[in-house]
């Protein structure tokens, strides 16, 4: 009895130091990394956690923002004193890495993730580090507690906020903005910051975080819109428009003062340099216009070229990024545009005169001064050639043709060609007509017989009567 007594008390004991000391029990593993937010522009991800057991070996999972499970990194670390993670235990960053929220799981396993501890963090920036002015700055990220805002500000080089912006994270963390680079922003590197509360394991922890991009200027694009016309004459102008646009697509609608981006090619060589005008805002076309001199080489070979990064906005930016050409035209000599006009559209001969002024302009207007005009005066029969001379008074070429008796064989119509040249070979012609008549010399000459023959008439008969009285008297003395 005694001894099933002590039995009992010794078992009653075992349950009593059981029950006032459990055995020990491992407590849970836990994750983190260093930083809630990375960028490409940090070289790595370092993790920390406890709980691990020593010895045992780990090894680090990952599934991006684009894999739809984890995968194994290759990094594996063994638990330091105190169940630590070991230092220096770090995922690499590239420079080309996803952005977006990540998760990273360990496990004791290499072939199969069995995740006895999870964390998250996000890789943040700018889709590309470097930009044109106008293009558009795409900022992506990851790594919030879902739903929450965050504060986005743009600090330019020369440390001004250029721009701000609040957002608010996605249901899987992630936040995304755009930004459009003015034409005029500064060039050099920016800063994008972002600051609020709420990671993706915690709410309540707050974060700061920077990212830098690059600006540089525009390169603009040129497209023809307008070629040349195939032909023109001396003194026209060849006229061609092309589209200026930034890397953005939108119009470029200014220009730098005073300078000439378009050249005038024959064959290799510059003919002159053109300066051009904004035609169409809408579009960003602009035109371009070179005078072809009265002495131009005649040839087939012109052309307009816009050279590298010969146009500038007035900003820095620039283009095209390559020599640009129209296509081939072909310059040929100036027809002469005459405009004459004559005192009356008959000449009555002899004595009578034909005067004509004649106006003659190159084809794109220019008053012709200096060359040669002359006229012909054509009978059929026989020509005449009569030199213009310059009026300056009336901006015109006078001349004008006396007729004689000679022309008294040339009754009928007259052509009048009016010849203009000038030392280059350009030339024009007009012809006019003019009646030749001698109807008023010939009644003149009429009336002259008749006032003649009337005078002799009057005389002769004058005369009769004067005998007759002479007569009479005489007779009267004989009778006495």
């Amino acid at each position: 009895m005694n001894r099933a007594k002590c039995c009992t008390l010794i078992l009653a004991l075992m349950i009593l130091v059981i029950v006032v000391n459990p055995s020990p029990v491992s407590a849970a593993a836990t994750l983190r990394a260093d930083q809630p937010l990375y960028t490409p522009r940090d070289k790595q991800v370092t993790l920390a956690g406890t709980g691990y057991t020593l010895n045992q070996p780990y090894y680090v999972w990952e599934r991006g923002p684009s894999d739809n499970s984890t995968h194994f990194t290759g990094v594996s670390f063994t638990a330091v004193a105190g169940g630590l993670i070991a230092p220096n235990t770090a995922l690499p960053i590239n420079a080309t890495a996803t952005l977006g929220t990540y998760l990273v799981s360990i496990s004791t396993s290499s072939t199969s993730d069995n995740a006895q501890a999870k964390a998250h963090y996000g890789i943040w920036g700018t889709i590309r580090p470097l930009y044109q002015r106008t293009q558009s700055v795409q900022v992506f990220g990851g790594g919030l507690f879902p739903g929450t805002s965050l504060k986005m500000t743009i600090r330019n080089p020369a440390g001004n906020f250029v721009h701000e912006a609040t957002l608010v994270s996605t249901s899987i963390g992630d936040f995304n903005h755009t930004w459009r680079i003015p034409e005029d922003s500064i060039t050099d590197a920016y800063t994008i910051f972002v600051d609020g509360t709420g990671t993706y394991d915690d709410a309540q922890q707050d974060y700061v975080s920077l990212t830098k991009f690059t600006v540089t200027q525009a390169s603009l694009s040129v497209e023809m819109t307008t070629q040349p016309e195939p032909v023109y004459q001396r003194t026209e102008d060849a006229r061609i428009t092309f589209a200026l646009k930034y890397p953005d697509g939108s119009p470029v609608l200014k220009s730098m003062p005073n300078i000439q981006p378009v050249v005038l090619l024959l064959n290799q060589s510059i003919v002159s340099f053109t300066t051009s005008s904004l035609v169409d805002e809408t579009n960003g076309i602009w035109s371009a216009d070179s005078r072809l001199l009265p002495n131009a080489t005649l040839s087939a070979k012109y052309r307009f070229e816009l050279p590298t990064t010969s146009f500038d906005d007035g900003f820095g930016n620039k283009g095209p990024a390559s020599d640009t050409y129209s296509s081939y035209f072909e310059v040929g000599e100036a027809s002469l545009v005459i405009t004459s006009e004559l005192n009356g559209t008959q000449i009555q001969i002899p004595f009578g005169q034909v005067s004509i002024l004649s106006k003659v302009n190159y084809p794109d207007g220019t008053r012709f001064t200096n060359g040669t005009v002359r006229v012909l005066v054509s009978t059929g029969s026989s020509s005449s050639d009569l030199k213009s001379v310059y009026d300056a008074r009336m901006g015109a070429w006078r001349a004008a043709y006396s007729s004689d008796f000679w022309d008294l064989t040339r009754v009928g119509t007259w052509t009048l060609r009016v010849e203009a040249s000038d030392a280059f070979g350009n030339q024009g012609v007009a012809t006019y007509e003019v009646k030749a008549e001698p109807y008023l010399f010939l009644a003149s000459l009429a009336i002259l017989i008749i006032i003649i023959l009337f005078s002799r008439w009057t005389v002769s008969h004058y005369e009769r009567k004067d005998l007759f009285r002479r007569r009479k008297t005489v007779m009267r003395f004989r009778r006495r």
